[in-house]
């Protein structure tokens, strides 16, 4: 009888432990990933974009990250990035990211919570030169 009730106490935790598991997973989608990007960056501040990726947060300080690791324009130059929607309405602040520089850590738009957004990116200079960058960002971090 006690082995019973021994064995009923084990799967009465496990079960509660499987359910905070689960709780919790919800909260670890905006786990700090790596996405990368790779841009033509056009001529005349034309506009690039990454494929769009779900930003299901709510909190606008759960900030956004991007890191510019290689440009075409040379080490140390600037290109501006920030998140938009597919219809061009932006939802974030800029950001210069440096080339080399750490990853970049901005807050969002309430009109970036529970949407599909973009990494748009452009040249910080008004010219006509085109190049590639690449790197990686995230559409929310934790």
């Amino acid at each position: 009888m006690k082995r019973l009730v021994k064995i009923k106490v084990v799967v009465a935790l496990l079960l509660g432990l499987a359910t905070i598991g689960t709780v919790g997973a919800g909260s670890a989608l905006a786990s700090n990933d790596k996405w990368g990007y790779n841009f033509i960056i056009k001529a005349g501040q034309a506009n690039s974009h990454s494929g769009p990726r779900y930003r299901q947060t709510k909190n606008t300080n759960n900030k956004w990250k991007v890191k510019l690791e290689k440009s075409g324009e040379g080490k140390g130059t600037v290109t501006r990035f920030w998140l938009e929607k597919s219809s061009g309405k932006n939802v974030s602040p800029s950001v210069n990211a440096k080339q080399g520089h750490k990853p970049y850590y901005t807050p969002a738009y309430t009109d970036a919570s529970k949407t599909y957004v973009r990494l748009t990116a452009e040249n910080n200079n008004n010219n006509s030169r085109t190049f590639h960058v690449s790197g990686y960002w995230d559409e929310e971090t934790n």
